[in-house]
């Protein structure tokens, strides 16, 4: 008798297939576990049934795509794959800036992801990087180091830790508290 895989090993299988062979049953493996807590999570984000859809579909293509750039010593499956979804959205966000309209808090509040997942930043737009800049003012002087670091001089949270010869985590806390505080102010219409 054989003993159960458990959850995190499995999909790390099914991604294996998925790279290796292109296993189009491991993908809709992942996909039938991946898809709906996408688009619970891109619904809350997005706030718009259609947009959170059409991120699902972008994401899992990806997923499908680059399968082979994961890699199990740097996270788990799941982190990965919503790390493909952030990454999504950054490109729906930068979409949407066609449109000149004032970014929504859940648009900033996305983490960013590590430089080997990273396919584009949302700075590149001027209008979001002006707003950015702006709400930085309002932020403590290590928050706004940190996220003008990871935001504006394109670093790896790991090169930010380096840099400023701090533990990671303590990276990750500031820019969360950061991107927290920015939250805030985009929320209060004063």
């Amino acid at each position: 008798m054989t003993k159960p895989v458990n959850e995190a090993e499995q999909h790390k299988s099914w991604l294996a297939a998925v790279a290796q062979e292109r296993d189009k049953a491991a993908f809709a493996q992942l996909f039938r576990h991946f898809a709906p807590r996408l688009l619970s999570h891109a619904r809350r984000q997005l706030g718009n049934d259609a947009l959170a859809q059409e991120m699902v579909q972008e994401t899992m293509t990806k997923v499908w795509l680059k399968a082979n750039l994961y890699h199990a010593d740097k996270g788990r499956v799941s982190t990965w794959v919503f790390t493909v979804a952030r990454n999504v959205s950054y490109d729906m966000m930068r979409r949407a800036q066609a449109r000149p309209e004032h970014p929504s808090s859940e648009d900033l509040y996305l983490e960013p992801a590590s430089e080997s997942e990273l396919e584009g930043d949302a700075m590149d737009q001027p209008i979001l990087r002006q707003q950015l800049e702006q709400f930085c003012r309002h932020l403590p002087p290590k928050q706004q180091q940190v996220v003008t670091m990871i935001y504006f001089e394109d670093r790896s949270h790991q090169e930010v830790a380096d840099a400023l010869g701090v533990p990671l985590g303590t990276v990750k806390s500031r820019l969360r508290l950061a991107l927290n505080r920015i939250r805030e102010l985009l929320d209060d219409p004063h």
